[in-house]
């Protein structure tokens, strides 16, 4: 599994899986950025390694940045601050 989104409302705990195919789609990752920032979202080490040898740094950072997930945690946000923060999201993941 790649990342995946919690349905948080739904007694049985309905997730939906993020796929290859999905992830290869820059607005399917942005959409995925945004439930990440409201934690309903998971990447896992995987769905990272899959995001990064698709995308790059460079690429994530642009798509990130209209999200606001990561990129957003400073004022002064820079590529190397979110590469640094996808690390450490990365060093946290199962």
């Amino acid at each position: 599994m790649l990342a995946y989104f919690l349905y948080p409302y739904v007694q049985n705990r309905d997730v939906r899986e993020y796929t290859k195919v999905d992830l290869l789609q820059p607005e399917k990752v942005e959409e995925l950025f945004d439930y990440c920032q409201i934690l309903e979202a998971y990447i896992t080490k995987t769905g990272w390694q899959f995001l990064i040898e698709s995308y790059g740094y460079d690429k994530l950072y642009e798509i990130d940045k209209r999200s606001g997930w990561l990129s957003d945690r400073s004022s002064e946000s820079s590529i190397e601050e979110y590469i640094e923060w996808v690390k450490y999201e990365i060093s946290i993941s199962k």
